[in-house]
């Protein structure tokens, strides 16, 4: 099951066109239990570093972390437990701040990168 995902995600990073570098881990821990982490480059010198821990299907833990060239943050999804004001755990940090998100995993993460650089 989780291999499944995992070439799920190998098949949604080969047809992104705008990433220029990579560097990913994929880790089978048992038939429903992997991690991944690693670091995408994209053509516009944009970083992403980022951890997915998923368990039967469940996305225990995560991180989404996008910089620019200069490593200044742009956006960080996570659900660490705290900001229980908001969509608790599941939150955005950005430069001014920290707004409510629903739960994200690496796949909506990349199209919504795509999208923010396609529309530079």
């Amino acid at each position: 099951m989780i291999l499944t995902y995992f070439r799920r995600v190998e098949r949604r990073i080969a047809n992104i066109k705008i990433i220029s570098d990579k560097k990913i881990d994929f880790k089978e821990i048992d038939s429903d239990e992997g991690l991944i982490r690693g670091t995408i480059v994209f053509i516009n010198g944009y970083i992403l570093e980022f951890m997915e821990y998923i368990e039967h299907g469940k996305r225990l833990k995560y991180r989404f972390h996008l910089m620019d060239k200069e490593r200044k943050m742009i956006f960080r999804f996570d659900n660490a437990p705290h900001y229980r004001n908001l969509t608790f755990p599941h939150h955005k940090h950005t430069p001014d701040g920290v707004v409510e998100s629903k739960e994200m995993g690496i796949i909506e993460v990349l199209k919504e990168i795509e999208t923010l650089i396609l529309m530079v």
